[in-house]
């Protein structure tokens, strides 16, 4: 059986909650959508994982809202997604 991701009331009150949120973007989704959205209203700090294998074509919604700073988009291979997040942490975080 596949599990497919939902969007509970417990997800966004916890994204009240923490410093900034981590979103896999590459499945088309309303729910993480709205979180991201309410992120941005809360002024969290937003890395999104994209992978262009997917065979998808990301949200220029997504896309666009990558700033460099505050929201991130990043294309990634899953071989590669440990140094992408390591690398995220410690430039964005770097006294963690």
């Amino acid at each position: 059986m596949k599990h497919k991701p939902y969007l509970s009331l417990s997800c966004v009150l916890k994204t009240q909650n923490e410093g900034l949120v981590v979103a896999e973007v590459s499945q088309p989704s309303l729910g993480v959508g709205y979180e991201l959205g309410r992120a941005v209203d809360m002024n969290k700090k937003i890395l999104c994982l994209f992978r262009p294998s997917c065979g998808r074509v990301l949200s220029a919604m997504i896309r666009g809202a990558d700033n460099g700073r505050s929201v991130q988009v990043k294309d990634y291979d899953p071989s590669d997604i440990e140094q992408i997040i390591s690398k995220y942490f410690t430039v964005t975080f770097p006294s963690l």
